[in-house]
């Protein structure tokens, strides 16, 4: 798959989906109804507070739980004590800055070879042996604005076949097209969610879209890719 035909996949998944029911999915996602209630607990991985910018912490492996994936036990003692001094130190390297906000010829300085995140990514997937979706949502929960979410049910919508590009792929789209950062800003404004950044919008909306919120949330068994 092309890099064209992977962004192409990611705006074409959005613009298939109204305003109508967009606002819907974040208002049932984030439980703002009558009552208040947070019907998916994926809500929390948002709320819940960040207790240290550059490390990864308890608190952290609970938010991504949250997102229906199970961080193991061996993974999580090598994240909080073997791995943790150089995952601090990448962590310091990866700026928190919002993917549509760093121009696109950024992308090798932010992504590429020998970047912080490309090193953490890799550190997890192959030092703490986690898998891609577990690895993405632990460093999108410390960098929520920058980096993507890779997980099998946005992957199927938006024609994502694997993690592998995907980075460029959502930072294109996103700093690129000024009509789809138009329109996840409105669709947040409209929502009352100012705080969560237009990337996590866009990824619970792909991803409700995806669900269809018909199966109760699952551990995510997409793994191995």
């Amino acid at each position: 798959m092309t890099d064209e035909e992977k962004i192409g996949g990611i705006v074409s998944a959005i613009s298939l989906i109204s305003e109508e029911r967009a606002c819907y999915y974040l208002s049932k996602y984030y439980g703002m109804n009558d009552d208040h209630e947070v019907a998916f607990t994926g809500a929390h991985f948002d709320r819940l507070p960040t207790v240290a910018e550059n490390r990864i912490t308890s608190e952290d492996i609970v938010a991504v739980s949250c997102l229906s994936v199970h961080v193991p036990a061996a993974a999580a003692v090598e994240i909080l004590s073997g791995q943790a001094d150089e995952i601090s130190t990448l962590l310091s390297c990866i700026p928190d800055e919002n993917l549509e906000e760093m121009p696109i010829d950024q992308h090798e300085r932010l992504f590429g070879a020998g970047s912080a995140a490309l090193g953490l990514w890799l550190l997890l997937r192959k030092h703490v042996g986690i898998g891609p979706t577990t690895a993405s949502k632990l460093m999108a929960r410390k960098r929520p604005g920058l980096i993507p979410i890779y997980d099998s049910v946005v992957a199927r919508v938006t024609g994502l076949d694997s993690s592998e590009g995907t980075w460029r792929a959502w930072h294109n789209a996103l700093s690129s097209d000024e009509v789809l950062k138009n329109r996840l800003g409105q669709l947040r404004d409209s929502g009352g969610l100012e705080p969560i950044p237009l990337l996590r919008i866009l990824d619970v909306v792909l991803w409700m879209d995806g669900k269809g919120f018909v199966e109760p949330e699952r551990i995510d068994v997409a793994e191995a890719g």
